[in-house]
């Protein structure tokens, strides 16, 4: 990716494509008003950054909005103030320098299932797999917002995954560009607004390990790109223990996901 000229046809274009991901996001309820933020390399690892401003309502922004950076998330040019979550795209460009663009929104399906306490990260729909690279979507646990706390926080899920939950607050997908990036969003958010509706009508169970196992080689075939395999990570297919992450208080007590067979009890107590 070109563009490191400022002004250059290149960043112009990004200006632009940043300004439609935002709208889009806005558009389909993964962001309102200022929240959330987008941001893209103008160049390779070390180059600079085109980042969403502070405080702006993500659904009328303009190109000129849009705040240039370094490397280190420091303005270019005095023409705003980038995106107070600053640290959580730097961060994630730190630590893998395949990534070119990063979405964090704010998707309600998601963040309500981290409320409750409901794990993504076992692998239920083998789209999944195809559309984001991995065999789940993990959820970090809960840090303090616009911190380096939260980046942190987020960091070993960060090197494992293309797209990751973060407890009570949001998600965060990343791609190799914009379009990717976004794509990821939409596929998080379906994928958790199918869980809601499939736990409402009672338990789920997760795919079998050498069904993922084929569908991970499937996604390979066709050039889908995974970090670091973390399937062990899950526990869903039962032959690793799963990890204690999300929950309504799990970022407090360190409560893990309920378990199928608990979820099934609950609710046969609730419908006798």
């Amino acid at each position: 990716m070109n563009g490191t000229r400022p002004g250059g046809r290149d960043e112009e274009a990004l200006r632009a494509q940043v300004i439609e991901i935002c709208a889009r996001a806005y558009g389909r309820g993964f962001i309102q008003s200022a929240d959330g933020n987008v941001s893209c390399r103008l160049g390779g690892p070390g180059g600079d950054l085109l980042v969403t401003p502070s405080g702006v309502n993500k659904g009328r922004l303009s190109p000129g909005d849009v705040v240039r950076t370094d490397a280190e998330g420091r303005p270019r040019r005095a023409q705003g103030k980038p995106s107070g979550e600053m640290a959580l795209h730097l961060w994630t460009y730190r630590v893998r320098p395949d990534v070119g663009a990063c979405v964090h929104a704010h998707p309600p399906h998601a963040i309500a299932l981290s409320l409750a306490g409901v794990s993504l990260a076992h692998c239920l729909m083998p789209e999944v797999v195809f559309a984001l690279g991995a065999t789940g979507i993990p959820t970090a646990p809960y840090a303090t917002p616009v911190t380096e706390d939260l980046p942190r926080a987020m960091e070993p899920h960060l090197r494992a995954f293309n797209a990751v939950i973060l407890e009570r607050h949001g998600t965060l997908t990343m791609g190799e560009g914009l379009e990717q990036a976004y794509d990821r969003l939409e596929a998080l958010e379906h994928t958790a607004r199918i869980t809601v509706l499939a736990r409402a009508l009672g338990p789920t169970a997760p795919l079998p390990r050498a069904e993922v196992d084929r569908i991970i080689g499937l996604a390979g075939g066709i050039g889908v790109k995974r970090a670091i395999d973390a399937c062990d990570d899950c526990g869903g297919c039962g032959r690793a223990a799963p990890v204690a992450t999300q929950g309504a208080d799990a970022g407090i007590a360190g409560a893990g996901p309920e378990s199928e067979a608990a979820l099934a009890e609950r609710l046969r107590r609730a419908r006798a």
